[in-house]
């Protein structure tokens, strides 16, 4: 790696929440540079829009730092970004939570975490593929789409799969309403006898892909109203992150 391109590096690292703004000087005493040699780079670093000087003559981080900073996002799977949120979703349900995308007449789970003493232990892992039609992922994914775009993807659904599409027609309007209201999406024994599933769909801002984050466990897990706004709140927390990388 080049002297200039590590300076240039050291004078960014500089800056923190803390440390929004510094002079010339002041950077040359964090990095041990000469106060000349940091000016040049603190020149050169605007010259390229990664600083910006303020009035008062002082320094702060430019547009292009954040730039860098969603490019190394980009590179990161988001069903990798999150796993640890969803593991720690699961651990407090003895469930499992996941993140889905559409492909089809289905949900794709890209990433799915189950807690390791799960009461519940549906066998579920990343990769595997769910009805949109009696799921909570894909009732909250038709919940998210324009009204045309939601009669296309049941037209699309009827013709491919009829006996999911029936369950979707029976309780896709409550589930619209709900999320309309709250955020999110409950189904309640509809996927399979005994769970409860909370799900919260979010289009990502910069791919423009739609995703949907949820959790599944045993009904019982579920005591009270609190326990579901509780698991849904995380969710909604959860999707909005997600929805700006």
């Amino acid at each position: 790696m080049s002297n200039a391109l590590l300076k240039g590096l050291d004078v960014l690292r500089c800056f923190t929440q803390e440390r929004r703004t510094l002079s010339a000087s002041e950077i040359a005493r964090m990095t041990g540079m000469p106060q000349p040699t940091a000016w040049r780079v603190c020149k050169a670093l605007e010259s390229q829009g990664y600083l910006v000087t303020e009035q008062d003559g002082k320094y702060r981080p430019g547009l292009e730092v954040l730039n860098l900073g969603y490019a190394a996002l980009n590179t990161m799977n988001i069903a990798a970004l999150a796993a640890p949120d969803l593991q720690s979703l699961s651990d407090s349900l003895k469930g499992t939570a996941g993140l889905s995308t559409p492909e089809g007449a289905s949900m794709l789970f890209l990433q799915r975490c189950e807690a390791a003493g799960a009461i519940l232990n549906y066998n579920m892992k990343g990769g595997v593929m769910v009805p949109i039609g009696n799921s909570a992922s894909g009732w909250a994914y038709l919940s998210l789409l324009s009204d045309d775009q939601r009669d296309a993807a049941l037209k699309q659904l009827r013709a491919s799969d009829p006996t999911h599409a029936q369950l979707a027609d029976r309780h896709l309007a409550g589930a619209i309403r709900q999320f309309r209201s709250s955020g999110f999406v409950i189904n309640d024994e509809v996927f399979y006898p005994g769970l409860l599933s909370i799900a919260v769909p979010f289009r990502s801002s910069r791919r423009g892909s739609y995703y949907v984050v949820s959790c599944t466990a045993m009904k019982t897990a579920f005591e009270s109203l609190p326990a579901i706004e509780q698991a849904a709140q995380q969710l909604l927390e959860l999707g909005a992150r997600l929805a700006d990388i």
